[in-house]
């Protein structure tokens, strides 16, 4: 399977490996991916070889490793190439691979990622597959979880939040003070609360830092990309912009609401019975994609407010992840 880039979809890849393996238990899969996303598809138990090559090179350099890569694959013999990227460099990687079939995803229909990937697989001869929605982390790091949680003062008994302000635009990112409260709201109705972002710290995460001081287990920047998928699959509940941890948690079947703003819903909305959303695709303007609002107040997440949030977060809090202090995979 080829996935080169960006970590959301990236991690929407899972639910189809996870079908993959459940069908065909002694199935060899590897990956061809960026350097940038090779621990997160290495912290997957489900996959076999993971190999990585810095896509941010200039030409000849990536040629060369993409050379090397498919020479390495090929000494093998490969029945099948999924590819889940579907630009120039996967293209010549499959070719070079001589694979006895291929076949590539949609890049552009107005269907979420996790439909095309499955489309895609469909269409290589593997059938129809059912996503699998569940924790995918390999045992040592979720031991490696449990322990940064129990040191960090976790409380088995008391559901797990993961709060993410994390969106990279301006008209991705729902209100910090809205983030805030809701995140004092959530400690008063028994919940604890948890916030875990790649190093160097954003200043959104730094900021609900400050202002949830007591009230939050901050892992920010203190996490590997394999330990925040551990991480997550350990949460009851998570909040989040549209962003790449928001997708590792709803492809572990995490309960996820999504605050989604200029995001285009259609393509990469969260899935799963304990998924829902706030989008703007209702909205003349909605769906935009665009970093700088055009009316300004980005109404599109400004009109959400904390009841509203805390509305679909009631029915999705579950009790407390028992995977927390059981050990269960």
């Amino acid at each position: 399977m080829i996935r080169l880039h960006a970590f959301g979809d990236t991690a929407i890849t899972f639910p189809l490996l996870g079908a993959l393996r459940a069908r065909w238990p002694s199935l060899r899969l590897e990956v061809v991916t960026d350097v940038r996303s090779e621990d997160l598809f290495a912290a997957n138990r489900g996959v076999d070889v993971v190999h990585a090559y810095d896509t941010r090179r200039t030409k000849w350099p990536k040629a060369a490793s993409v050379l090397g890569i498919a020479m390495t694959i090929r000494r093998r013999g490969v029945p099948a190439v999924l590819d889940l990227q579907r630009n120039r460099w996967s293209r010549l990687l499959t070719r070079l691979v001589v694979p006895r079939a291929w076949a590539a995803f949609d890049r552009h229909a107005p269907r979420t990622a996790l439909t095309r990937y499955l489309d895609a697989a469909e269409k290589l001869g593997l059938g129809r597959l059912d996503p699998l929605l569940a924790p995918c982390a390999n045992e040592e790091l979720l031991r490696e979880a449990r322990a940064l949680l129990e040191r960090a003062g976790g409380d088995p008994s008391r559901p797990l939040v993961c709060l993410n302000p994390a969106g990279g635009w301006e008209t991705r990112q729902w209100p910090l003070l809205r983030y805030s409260e809701l995140g004092r709201r959530l400690a008063e109705e028994g919940c604890q609360l948890m916030t875990l972002s790649s190093a160097p710290v954003p200043p959104r995460f730094l900021a609900l830092r400050e202002a949830l001081r007591g009230l939050l287990l901050d892992f920010s920047g203190k996490t590997s990309p394999g330990v925040a998928l551990a991480l997550v699959s350990l949460a009851s509940l998570i909040v989040s912009d549209d962003s790449g941890l928001m997708h590792l948690a709803w492809v572990q079947g995490v309960p996820t609401v999504a605050l989604f703003g200029a995001s285009r819903s259609a393509w990469s909305r969260p899935e799963g019975p304990g998924s829902t959303g706030f989008y703007s695709e209702d909205l003349v303007c909605g769906a935009c994609m665009q970093p700088a609002c055009a009316r300004v107040d980005i109404h599109c997440l400004t009109r959400v407010s904390v009841e509203d949030v805390l509305a679909r977060c009631r029915p999705l809090l579950l009790p407390p992840n028992p995977r927390m202090k059981t050990g269960e995979t």
